[in-house]
């Protein structure tokens, strides 16, 4: 796909939203062109009134016109920054949902070779930047158009038809100028937004590797290396700048010359009779009205490369259409097969898994998870436990072999079928940085407070929080940092029991406990547990019950 015809996929949702901001625009430009022109009039019209050259003039209707064009222009270019802005901010919030999404959906191999900063730049700049398009490049350009036709049929009405002609013959050649800019600026603006990132990424290994640079003198290597990118960084900021300002100002002065053609026609065909003293200086002040609709295209377009540039980038991520705007005729009951497994049998058949199908960590897996008797992996550092889970969770794919849910193989259920039906808790504990309930109802919104307390209580968490005055309104601070370790992930675990998944998935779920504490949770999770298919990943696989099937890696 293009990277036009993915803007135009993108933005087709809000097509009424962008069609009413430049109906607004246009209007403002033609509010503004009106308010020149006409008052170029009247004042004419009056200076020969007064001069006893103008035997009858009206005074009352121009005057409400002038102030109707004032009323008109602010209450449009107001209406013009709201709903142009609230239809953009609207798609770009859905675009950056599905960049997100696309993010993680990606193989663990890809997003490994994308650099922090490069994912950030991707998230915040690249779609920022795409904001550009409707509002300062496509509905300027249609608003400009109608501006045109507006004031070229105005000229007709008042004038010969060489009035009309020089106005579009001017406008021509600004949207020539605009259509020449964006292809000469497509490659400066790409390297702009490539050298962005890389500004991005170089700051933050910078910051991450911080101590390191100090401990082993090399700060000031990387200091003066992130000078010399921001210098550089600069001046193709300031070169496109000079170019936006120099063709607003070519502009401008097309657009002087322009009127200045007018004004010697319009003296002409005054003399001749042809026209009125006022209606030559309407003319002349209407032309020159059509640069504030004019004057910023050129430089506008010369931009377009870094929003086409952006798109590509965000094409990469997830090839194809952006995210669709849902329509009320796709609001379509899921079949049966979107609703699950009818069974939660979960079997391993010749499973590899890994990062590298050359040199995969673990092979030739073969098991079944049976109900009620959790299935515990142990094994030294380093052999593939975390790898396992992630791959029967669907967040890695198999190298080779297969796991079926049920009937189906695992990749082929729909997302939100495999996160429905499997649990998972990582190695890693992650909090949210908001309250209590809110993390323990991600997923279930529907729970009621009974129902968090119950689960804190089930892994003996609910005594100690009362104790420290704590509740479920209390923030856990990002990452849990107002919790201890061990009390956040137990938040973790009572999040993951509140899940109520057919199939739990668990990577070394006491870490940060202490012994007395850990046999306390384990008394709560076994019942829980044994109530499902589970696998569990464990350094100290003894302190489990010993019935439970073992494997070690």
């Amino acid at each position: 796909m293009t990277e036009w015809r993915y803007l135009r996929t993108l933005y087709r949702g809000a097509r009424l939203w962008n069609a009413a901001a430049y109906l607004l625009l246009a209007l403002t430009w033609g509010a503004g062109i009106g308010l020149l022109a006409l008052s170029g009039w009247f004042i004419t019209a009056t200076a020969l009134a007064g001069a006893g050259l103008l035997l009858a003039l009206d005074i009352f209707t121009p005057s409400a016109g002038i102030r109707a064009a004032a009323i008109v222009r602010t209450v449009a270019r107001y209406g013009e920054r709201v709903v142009g802005h609230e239809a953009v901010l609207r798609i770009l919030a859905r675009l950056r949902g599905h960049a997100f999404a696309a993010i993680a959906r990606l193989p663990a191999e890809h997003q490994r070779a994308l650099r922090s900063g490069d994912l950030q730049q991707r998230l915040t700049g690249d779609i920022d930047t795409l904001d550009a398009i409707p509002l300062r490049v496509t509905g300027p350009m249609v608003a400009a158009v109608l501006a045109v036709l507006v004031a070229a049929a105005l000229a007709i009405a008042l004038a010969p038809a060489g009035a009309a002609l020089l106005i579009l013959g001017t406008a021509a050649m600004t949207l020539a100028a605009a259509m020449a800019a964006a292809r000469q600026g497509r490659k400066p603006g790409r390297e702009l937004v490539r050298a962005h990132t890389r500004e991005r990424i170089a700051l933050l290994d910078y910051f991450g590797g911080l101590a390191d640079l100090l401990a082993y003198g090399h700060l000031s290597d990387h200091q003066d290396a992130l000078h010399r990118q921001a210098q550089a960084q600069a001046r193709r900021r300031l070169s496109r700048e000079r170019v936006v300002i120099l063709a607003e100002q070519g502009v401008q002065l097309l657009v002087t010359l322009a009127a200045l053609a007018m004004l010697g026609l319009c003296l002409h065909w005054y003399l001749q009779g042809v026209i009125s003293a006022p209606v030559a200086v309407l003319l002349s002040l209407l032309t020159l009205g059509l640069n504030e609709a004019l004057a910023g295209l050129p430089g506008a377009w010369w931009q377009v490369g870094e929003s086409l540039e952006a798109v590509r980038r965000l094409q990469a991520l997830a090839p194809g259409e952006p995210a669709p705007t849902p329509r009320p005729e796709d609001a379509r009951p899921p079949s049966p097969a979107d609703h699950g497994p009818p069974e939660h049998q979960v079997r391993v058949h010749r499973l590899a898994v890994g990062f590298d199908p050359r040199r995969p960590i673990l092979e030739d897996l073969e098991f079944t998870l049976e109900p009620g008797r959790p299935l515990v992996i142990d094994g030294a550092s380093g052999r593939g436990k975390s790898c396992l889970l992630d791959t029967l969770a669907g967040e890695l794919p198999p190298l080779s072999g297969d796991i079926r849910l049920g009937d189906r193989s695992l990749a082929s259920w729909p997302e939100h079928v495999r996160y429905q039906y499997i649990g998972y808790l990582p190695q890693e504990t992650v909090l949210l940085d908001d309250t209590l309930a809110f993390n323990l109802r991600l997923g279930r919104a529907d729970l009621d407070d009974r129902t968090l307390w119950a689960a804190l209580r089930q892994v003996g968490l609910a005594d100690a929080l009362r104790d420290q005055g704590r509740g479920l309104d209390d923030r856990v601070g990002e990452q849990g940092h107002r919790l201890s370790g061990g009390q956040a992930r137990r938040v973790a675990l009572a999040w993951l029991m509140l899940r109520d998944s057919p199939v739990a998935l668990l990577d070394e779920p006491f870490s940060g406990l202490d012994a007395d504490t850990e046999t306390r949770v384990l008394e709560g999770l076994v019942p829980w547990l044994e109530a499902r298919r589970a696998v569990i990943v464990t350094h100290a696989p003894a302190r489990l019950p010993g019935h439970w099937p073992r494997m070690t890696l």
